[in-house]
């Protein structure tokens, strides 16, 4: 008896991660294999990252960039 084929939802690969750093939102998400993104503040950065540890540490920089930046 043959099985029914499984629809598998990318959602769950596609949803974003969100980390609040300092007064900062960080959004993470794979886009596909060893492919993230990551945006701060809903600003998309515009690179793309081997793995999520690699986008969630550029958006770190990101927003210690922008911490800096005179007000």
């Amino acid at each position: 008896m043959r099985q029914r084929p499984v629809t598998v939802s990318v959602d769950l690969e596609t949803r974003p991660t969100s980390f609040e750093v300092g007064a900062h939102v960080l959004l993470v998400a794979k886009v596909q294999e060893r492919r993230w993104t990551v945006a701060v503040d809903t600003r998309v950065l515009d690179a793309r990252y081997d793995t999520q540890a690699d986008a969630w540490e550029a958006g770190v920089r990101e927003a210690d960039r922008l911490d800096a930046l005179p007000k």
